[in-house]
């Protein structure tokens, strides 16, 4: 009885979802909390990994949500949080998530879900203030199965995206380098948003090079050009060596490996580019991490880019760090901006 007391209580929160106030949403920034009932678990656990279990080498692997499965009956202390999704599958008999997705989807809606259509859903803002809240519903376990096939990515997209957006206000809500910026501009013509605690460390101007980082942990954000470059176009093999030929020239003692490299086309800025993750190891003692460079031409200026970023945290989680240097490689400009 207890429990179908508190299970009422959730529902009449559902229906005053929509009211104008609601609080700012809470939590972890990157955990991701699913709700799906015990009876529903077990069909859909596998396909809700796979959808959102991208990862990084650290070399461990750590994911970009950290996921969490949530009884139905605990809805109520996780629905404020950064990131919430709700598993349905209306075909198996049970009086949880199944109620939720009731309350939440209108009829008509609900009724194309159970039939086969629009299994995935995704809004902003529903429950708090830069909340992602998602609902993923049903009439059987492989149509949910092949909702999440086809939409997975996009489902994905939507999640990554607030996230982003909410760490790009934290990175910069602080005390932004905007001196540096312009003395970067100013000597180099490229510039870039810089959070509040990065130094340069190594200037080198007739080798087009320029190292800004950090401590605790340490990140090193590097910028490498070649004027005039004969090749204007950026294959994989050329995006691939320049970045593995990178260390040893400019960081020293310093290498990249071929364990977990990835290299793949991005878009960054506005630039068709070659994105290349992987692990550096220190040639003598024994450090080592994550890296992810960008390789991309630039008409504008006629030069060839490279953004390379490193992160050293030894014992401790690093794909924070990782992403927070992305937001700040995002922001890279040739114009004056």
């Amino acid at each position: 009885m207890k429990r179908k007391n508190v299970f009422v209580t959730i529902l009449a929160g559902l229906v005053f979802a929509g009211c104008d106030y609601k609080p700012r949403a809470g939590g972890v920034e990157n955990q991701l909390h699913v709700v799906a009932s015990f009876e529903d678990l077990p069909h859909i656990k596998a396909v809700i990994d796979s959808v959102f279990g991208r990862a990084v080498y650290t070399p461990a692997p750590e994911t970009y949500f950290d996921i969490t499965y949530i009884d139905p009956y605990a809805f109520d202390e996780v629905k404020r949080s950064h990131n919430l999704l709700v598993v349905s599958v209306q075909g198996i008999q049970d009086s949880t998530a199944d109620r939720i997705a009731r309350s939440v989807l209108p009829p008509d809606q609900l009724d194309q879900a159970t039939g086969g259509a629009n299994q995935v859903f995704s809004t902003k803002d529903f429950f708090a203030r830069g909340q992602v809240f998602s609902l993923v519903v049903g009439q059987r376990p492989i149509d949910l199965i092949n909702g999440l096939r086809e939409k997975g990515s996009w489902l994905f997209r939507q999640y990554d995206k607030a996230f982003i957006k909410r760490q790009t206000e934290h990175v910069f809500k602080r005390r932004e380098q905007k001196d540096l910026a312009e003395e970067l501009w100013e000597k180099y013509q490229w510039r870039l948003r810089i959070q509040h605690d990065y130094l340069i460390i190594r200037e080198q101007r007739d080798r087009n090079f320029v190292w800004i980082g950090r401590a605790f942990p340490y990140r090193w954000f590097a910028v490498n050009w070649i004027d005039a470059p004969r090749s204007k176009k950026i294959d994989h093999l050329i995006a691939t060596e320049m970045v593995n030929d990178f260390p040893m020239a400019y960081y020293s003692k310093i290498k990249f490996t071929d364990s977990y490299q990835r290299t793949e086309p991005v878009e960054l800025s506005g630039w068709d580019a070659w994105r290349v993750e992987g692990l550096w190891e220190h040639t003598e003692d024994i450090k080592g991490g994550p890296f992810i460079s960008y390789v991309f031409y630039d008409q504008v200026t006629d030069r060839l880019f490279h953004i390379n970023l490193l992160v050293y945290s030894p014992g401790q989680k690093k794909i924070l760090s990782l992403r927070q240097m992305e937001i700040m490689a995002h922001t890279f400009a040739t114009d004056s901006g």
